[in-house]
């Protein structure tokens, strides 16, 4: 562990069954989260290439931006399956986990980003003067694939807010 000037690492002494627990429940959810985020960004990518709108530029520009959402929620899910490390034997590294935390809030705000961007660029294709574009199942599978993309981190956020929780 490296630690900076004046940063001591602060472990709190939790039981062992406890540790084992918060190690498992990150394992699952983290391994969890990386499969689902993982056949989302295909789907996402799969999907909105092939929706009416795709002629547009700005479409292009959102599927790309929702790839990218896409990767943060993989992302949280790396760092909750990582964040195992923060518990060991009896002791749980307090510092660790908030930092875990904090990591999952920002990853969690760039999903959401991207996800409102990528939204946006859908309903401004769809909605072009020159040329009408029609609402299709596709639109809304890809619509709702970007709402549970934020979901996703939430889930990861909450998740380690509860469980890398001690004292």
């Amino acid at each position: 562990m490296i630690i900076g000037p004046g940063v001591r690492p602060a472990w709190v002494r939790v039981s062992a069954p406890r540790v084992e627990g918060i190690r498992t429940r990150l394992a699952l959810t983290g391994l969890s989260l990386i499969g689902v985020a993982l056949v989302f960004g295909i789907v996402l990518v799969a999907v909105g290439l092939t929706l009416p709108s795709s002629h547009s530029p700005i479409n292009v520009i959102g599927v790309m931006t929702a790839g990218i959402g896409a990767f943060w929620g993989i992302l949280s899910g790396v760092g909750l399956a990582t964040a195992r490390s923060c518990a060991r034997g009896e002791f749980v590294d307090v510092n660790g986990a908030r930092l875990v935390r904090r990591l999952l809030g920002v990853w969690w705000a760039g999903a959401i980003f991207c996800a409102m961007f990528a939204w946006f660029c859908e309903v401004m294709a769809l909605s072009n003067a020159e040329r009408p574009v029609p609402f299709t199942v596709g639109s809304v599978v890809y619509l709702a694939v970007l709402g549970l993309l934020v979901v996703l981190g939430g889930v990861a956020f909450f998740t380690a807010r509860k469980v890398l929780r001690v004292g």
